[in-house]
């Protein structure tokens, strides 16, 4: 079959397309990547406020654990006295801050050495002055003024027992010590608003978490084996 040429040119029944897209296909495609990326969105934002989530529960369990830690290790050396010094306790306070726990034990050098232990605001006498108001630290002393060794606890209860179990307030009467930390995150959580959580403690105290604040509650009863030997 033969094929017409036009001046010069092979004359086809073909026309020649332009590629592109219409206004309809720029729209929709603009409409799938925006779903598409609010998606995304959304699961970086939930991922992002797990991770702060996760920090503070962390944050908040590494300061019960060296609190407590740090009480249960002490208490059970009250009284520890091989050279006959006298060691004993000798305050059996609340752990308010004017109210410690108090007791004496030999060092291990022959010395004896009193350790008291309470809540107060550490930063009340820092250098620059930095007060936040809030007698939320653990302070340990050991003659030489208070010495802060865990923040953010909200609450702390020492209750005293005797050799039966019955409470006492007989500083020589006193054979274990029931303690009981509550601490809070050190920042609000604005994203899952955590609830208000109640906990009662050992003495039949009803302890309350602050709105908005993730909480920790830990007591345990520390057997002072040095006492009444």
């Amino acid at each position: 079959m033969e094929r017409a040429v036009i001046c010069g040119f092979e004359n086809t029944s073909r026309r020649s397309s332009t590629s592109g897209f219409t206004l309809v296909e720029v729209l929709i495609a603009l409409l799938v990547g925006s779903i598409v990326m609010a998606a995304v969105m959304t699961s970086f934002q939930s991922q992002h406020n797990t991770y702060l989530a996760q920090d503070q529960v962390v944050e908040m369990q590494q300061n019960a654990r060296v609190a407590m830690d740090m009480l249960v290790r002490d208490i059970r050396s009250a009284g520890y006295d091989p050279n006959n010094l006298g060691a004993s306790i000798t305050a059996a306070g609340d752990g308010t801050e004017f109210l410690p726990l108090q007791f004496t034990h030999d060092d291990g050098t022959g010395v004896l050495e009193t350790i008291a232990y309470s809540l107060y605001d550490a930063y009340a006498t820092s250098v620059p002055p930095g007060n936040d108001g809030l007698v939320d630290d653990l302070a340990r002393d050991t003659g030489g003024g208070r010495q802060a060794v865990a923040e953010n606890i909200s609450q702390l209860e020492f209750r005293y027992l005797d050799g039966n179990g019955n409470v006492t307030a007989t500083l020589g009467d006193i054979r274990a010590i029931q303690v009981s930390i509550m601490v809070l995150a050190s920042q609000r959580d604005t994203k899952t608003t955590p609830p208000v959580r109640t906990y009662t403690t050992p003495s039949g105290a009803i302890w309350n978490s602050t709105p908005g604040f993730r909480s920790v509650y830990l007591t345990t009863t520390v057997q002072c084996r040095n006492l009444g030997l």
